[in-house]
């Protein structure tokens, strides 16, 4: 008898130790469940209260989104996201030449310039063209040395003259030149090349300018009219000849202007002068960025690493100067 009671004893214990192992079983398999699940709503909220969540809730794309959080800063985030969807915000932070301190100007400028492409309305802003040529002014750094940037906003003091002009030789240049004498031995050995590949002699018609002598010259075009005057020539302060930088060139070959632009010793300029530190300033299709009508002849020097990238890039100084130095 003693020993059945302890038999059933045994199998009731048995039986409640199995419930307790399924109980048990179970109530971990729905911690773990509720956890989980509490873990995947706690996931969620923290993913909503990202910009990556509520940008593409505004209607960009997955890729327009994580360009735009890469690009632009906390503020301009929140700015973006007050407004609607906007087509431009993500061509204009794709562009190469994009800074993000204009980003609100692109934006303005190409609402109302909607024709204008994307790489123009980047490089227009960037040189502050946008506000109009001479709307805006600036001193320039002439601690930049050969890479200060004199053009329609940035100028230099009346009395600004470099202390290593030198005259240029009359064997390769007319009467009264002078420029920085690292741009005389630069061009000699760019001449020297030229009539060794080309045969033709390359010429200096104009190089350094005082302020005085560039005043002369744009009152003589102002005489005309004052858009006659700012098409062809820098106002006094901002002309690049003052520098002793410049080097209006042509051709003992092709002394007038028209034919050195159509000759093959302009062709080879534009191909190679970068190898020697010069620029064509004012090349064909950029006088939107420029200011200044195409001008074959005139070539600023600007070192050979910046000239390099100025050519390999095709871009202007004045685009080369926003993104690589004032930036």
């Amino acid at each position: 008898m003693a020993t059945k009671k302890r038999k059933k004893k045994r199998l009731r214990l048995k039986s409640s130790f199995k419930r307790f192992l399924i109980y048990f079983a179970f109530f971990l398999i729905m911690t773990i469940y509720t956890v989980k699940e509490s873990y995947a709503i706690y996931e969620d909220f923290k993913y909503k209260e990202t910009y990556e969540y509520k940008i593409m809730q505004v209607g960009y794309s997955e890729e327009e989104t994580k360009k735009l959080i890469e690009v632009l800063n906390e503020e301009k985030l929140n700015f973006l996201l007050e407004n609607k969807y906007n087509e431009t915000y993500y061509p204009i932070v794709s562009q190469k030449y994009y800074i993000d301190k204009y980003f609100l100007k692109y934006v303005e400028y190409k609402e109302y310039h909607e024709s204008t492409s994307y790489e123009d309305v980047i490089a227009i802003v960037n040189v502050h063209a946008n506000v109009g040529w001479y709307n805006e002014t600036f001193d320039t750094n002439i601690k930049n040395n050969y890479l200060m940037l004199v053009n329609k906003f940035y100028h230099l003091e009346a009395d600004y003259v470099r202390d290593d002009i030198k005259k240029i030789s009359l064997a390769y240049s007319y009467d009264g030149n002078s420029a920085a004498e690292i741009v005389i031995e630069n061009f000699k050995l760019m001449r020297e090349d030229v009539e060794k590949e080309l045969g033709v002699r390359l010429m200096v018609n104009s190089s350094y300018r005082s302020y005085s002598d560039q005043n002369e010259i744009y009152n003589s075009f102002k005489s005309v009219s004052l858009q006659y005057a700012d098409s062809y020539a820098a106002r006094p302060g901002y002309s690049e000849h003052q520098t002793g930088l410049a080097l209006d060139i042509t051709s003992l070959e092709h002394k007038n202007q028209k034919e050195f632009t159509e000759s093959e010793e302009y062709q080879w300029l534009k191909e190679n002068c970068h190898k020697y530190g010069f620029i064509l300033r004012y090349p064909e299709g950029k006088e939107h960025i420029t200011g200044y009508n195409t001008e074959s002849w005139h070539f600023r020097y600007v070192g050979k690493e910046a000239a390099k990238v100025i050519h390999d890039e095709d871009i202007t100084f004045d685009e080369y100067y926003a993104y690589y130095i004032a930036n």
